[in-house]
């Protein structure tokens, strides 16, 4: 009975050695038809297939196609027309400001009187026009010579000075000065002075802001001397 039951599971466990090889035989096999197919399938599914690249391709040769553009007509050149000569202006001819008329001789019907009696040649223009500064730079004319008065654009009264003010002193300042070409006051003195020294200051600073019309003699700008008071009072 024992050999039996061991004849029985000998024979048991050959049989299932042999089913676990066939079974592990499948699995080989399975895995290698399985393996061999996946590298079948990857260059398909990497490469498009022919059907696809047709497309790809006829489309990209449907993009290539360009139509014909109108050919335009190339532009003719327009010749530039030579430029004209340039006139050369003409020296203006310069006329004489004061010509020489000849006075025409009349003949008059009665004799002149020449006894007629002298005028006198002998008068004093006023102090500011005839003044002779001793102290002006040369180059410089007097009021006398100029064409016109000169004008005034801007005087500045002076500053009464405090000192002055707080004592009640009043008095004057005699100054000379020199106009340029451009109207502005430089090279002043002070001539005279009454006090002497209070009211000096005040009227230097307020006479050299000062500005004029230049003086012209026969129309051109000229150096002019003048001299003015200027007085100082208490209101």
């Amino acid at each position: 009975m024992q050999t039996l039951n061991n004849t029985t599971r000998s024979n048991f466990e050959s049989s299932f050695s042999l089913f676990r090889w066939k079974a592990w035989a499948c699995a080989a096999i399975a895995t290698l038809l399985l393996n061999s197919f996946l590298f079948l399938l990857l260059p398909i599914l990497i490469h498009p297939s022919a059907e696809s690249t047709d497309s790809l391709q006829r489309t990209d040769h449907i993009r290539i196609i360009r139509l014909k553009s109108e050919e335009i007509p190339a532009r003719k050149k327009v010749k530039k027309l030579p430029k004209p000569p340039e006139e050369k202006p003409q020296p203006q001819k310069k006329i004489a400001l004061q010509p020489q008329i000849a006075a025409p001789k009349l003949t008059l019907p009665f004799k002149l009187n020449t006894r007629l009696p002298k005028l006198s040649t002998d008068f004093q223009l006023p102090l500011f026009q005839t003044s002779n500064l001793s102290h002006s730079i040369s180059g410089s004319v007097g009021m006398h010579q100029l064409d016109a008065p000169l004008t005034p654009l801007s005087r500045i009264p002076p500053i009464y000075p405090m000192r002055a003010r707080r004592k009640g002193l009043e008095g004057w300042v005699r100054i000379a000065f020199e106009v340029d070409e451009q109207g502005q006051v430089g090279h002043l003195q002070i001539l005279a002075a009454e006090p002497s020294g209070v009211f000096d200051n005040s009227v230097i600073n307020c006479v050299t802001r000062w500005r004029y019309k230049p003086g012209t003699v026969e129309g051109i700008a000229v150096r002019a001397k003048m001299e003015t008071i200027i007085r100082f009072k208490m209101e």
